[in-house]
């Protein structure tokens, strides 16, 4: 298989594996010589390219995790006469765009490289944040930051993370967590610059600072990130979802799970801070408790991710998104502010790794590598439905039991446990065997 065959973008994963696999190849993990042999897994240029990804998530996903301290705001003053469930969409919408936009954007990557598509990325997510700084209106926040701002994030996120498997196979799980790693450290970062700089300035000017933060930092990332694999020929967008990946049980399974997983793994850091405003606890604890929980998420790419590379992708994400759920219902019993800070670590931890290893186990359960591209476009599209609806629902079932959370932990904690049981499914159905590596 020539490089030309492959589909590196959208292809966070797309290995060149085998056609097929069987169960003892797994366990034996018999390498490919040849094609690990193309990847300089290391040097100047490649540890550029991870710094530079990283750069590119610190900003990127550390502002998008950080809507719960927006959201805050709005129900506190611009947006103040709406419902949590209808800010909700704002964020929502955002995540909505990032999602369904990485469809596009991966087949755009492998005609065209990085650098076309974070520049004018870059400066969609900054005009974005400075158009969210003059908004006064509902659709106003929603036009710029649910929908400029989620453009330019999924152009800057995608193809940063797809350059790093042009440089890096065996390593890739390794490099992919300390790469995902800069999202929860600018998930611990904006948090706290927002919240001291509001009340400091004023949220048009706090939101401007984050602006120029942005900027800064994914200035030395596109001169940082670098593609390596030569381009294919751009042949439209034809071929873009691969709708014959649903008659495969595995991959079936998989985007089942990952849709009904993203249906509750992201309430608890819209809703977070609001729990903590909702039960009186200080300013020093619902003021920092969202940067708390990205930082337990840093740790919870990082190691995940390692784990990846010895004990396999989809073991590590099944295990962790297991986890994920049963500390979301453990939220039920927090009571006090030493519990929330403690709970916001846990799940942090357990809920980091999702981000990180779900696109790298679509290339594991697609031997066929020319495919991935169109199933990893068709579960992107799939799973922002559930972006954009999870939160709003949360929202509601809050309103709906007078400010009450229980209900709304209840619906993440069903939904995530949901999740991982697709995920062990796949993951026994495609590699039968309790220790093999997957």
């Amino acid at each position: 298989m020539s490089a030309n065959d492959r589909s590196p973008v959208n292809t966070l994963t797309a290995e060149a594996e085998p056609k097929s696999y069987e169960p003892e190849d797994l366990i034996q993990e018999k390498p490919v010589a040849p094609q690990l042999g193309e990847f300089p897994e290391g040097g100047k240029e490649a540890t550029r390219v991870v710094w530079g990804a990283f750069l590119v998530l610190f900003v990127q996903f550390g502002v998008m995790n950080s809507y719960g301290i927006f959201e805050s705001q709005y129900l506190a003053d611009q947006l103040r006469t709406d419902t949590a469930s209808s800010i909700s969409w704002i964020g929502t919408f955002q995540l909505f765009t990032f999602f369904f936009a990485g469809a596009f954007i991966g087949r755009l990557f492998d005609s065209f490289g990085p650098t076309p598509l974070i520049v004018p990325g870059s400066i969609l997510l900054v005009f974005g944040l400075m158009m969210t700084s003059l908004c006064k209106e509902y659709y106003q926040f929603f036009l710029a930051q649910g929908l400029v701002f989620g453009i330019g994030s999924a152009m800057v996120f995608y193809p940063a993370l797809s350059a790093i498997t042009h440089w890096y196979l065996k390593r890739r799980g390794t490099m992919m967590g300390l790469t995902t790693a800069g999202s929860s450290l600018g998930g611990v970062v904006f948090p706290i610059v927002l919240n001291k700089l509001i009340p400091a300035v004023g949220f048009p000017w706090a939101v401007r600072v984050v602006a120029f933060i942005c900027l800064a930092f994914l200035i030395p990332a596109i001169y940082l990130i670098k593609g390596r694999l030569p381009r294919r020929q751009f042949a439209g967008f034809g071929s873009l979802l691969d709708f014959g990946g649903l008659k495969d049980p595995v991959y079936l399974l998989f985007l089942v799970g990952s849709f009904v997983t993203v249906l509750g793994t992201y309430n608890p850091y819209y809703y977070i801070e609001t729990f903590a405003v909702a039960h009186n606890y200080s300013p020093n604890v619902y003021l920092y408790v969202l940067a708390i929980q990205n930082a337990g998420s840093f740790f919870g790419r990082v190691i995940p991710g390692i784990m990846a590379d010895k004990l396999g992708f989809m073991n590590i994400l099944a295990l962790a998104c297991s986890g994920a759920a049963l500390v979301l219902y453990t939220w039920l019993a927090v009571d006090s502010p030493a519990g929330l800070i403690v709970w916001a670590v846990a799940y942090g931890f357990t809920s980091g790794a999702f981000i990180a290893l779900m696109p790298a186990c679509i290339g594991k359960i697609t031997p066929d590598t020319t495919k991935y591209g169109g199933r990893a476009g068709l579960l992107f599209g799939f799973v922002s439905f559930a972006g954009l609806t999870g939160p709003p629902i949360a929202g509601a079932l809050i309103n709906h039991d007078g400010g009450n959370f229980r209900d709304m932990i209840i619906f993440s904690g069903v939904v995530c446990t949901a999740g991982a049981c697709l995920f062990w499914a796949a993951r026994f159905k495609f590699a039968p065997g309790l220790f093999v590596k997957f």
